[in-house]
């Protein structure tokens, strides 16, 4: 299986650590941002295979940048992953997102989904 590279935007320090850990173990490469405005930008630099978007970034939610990343000519294909611990699957799925994992969830459900996407 070749390594994928994983875009993780997630404010929770302790959770961006926990799924980098799980990425790297799995072989792959996880990129964290906690910032809301280094999503894109980080996006555009490393190209990833697969973002993992948490829906909420430091109490604001992530949608417009959802919508800008799919509205992007070298980045609408870049499958992404909204988490929520509420469940706006409808609403995620609607504004472009790949898939959509509910917390908490079980680490091997998420790299099963990630593996799936990110080829």
């Amino acid at each position: 299986m070749t390594m994928a590279k994983i875009l993780i935007a997630e404010d929770d320090r302790t959770m961006r650590g926990l799924l980098s850990t799980l990425l790297e173990l799995e072989g792959d490469q996880p990129v964290p941002v906690s910032q809301l405005t280094d999503i894109l930008p980080t996006a555009e630099e490393t190209m990833p295979d697969l973002i993992l978007l948490d829906v909420h970034l430091a109490g604001v939610d992530t949608f417009p940048v959802l919508k800008k990343l799919k509205s992007h000519p070298r980045m609408s294909q870049i499958p992404v992953i909204m988490i929520s611990g509420m469940d706006l699957k409808d609403k995620c799925l609607r504004l472009g997102a790949t898939e959509f994992i509910l917390k908490p969830f079980r680490p091997q459900e998420l790299l099963q989904r990630i593996h799936e996407l990110a080829k």
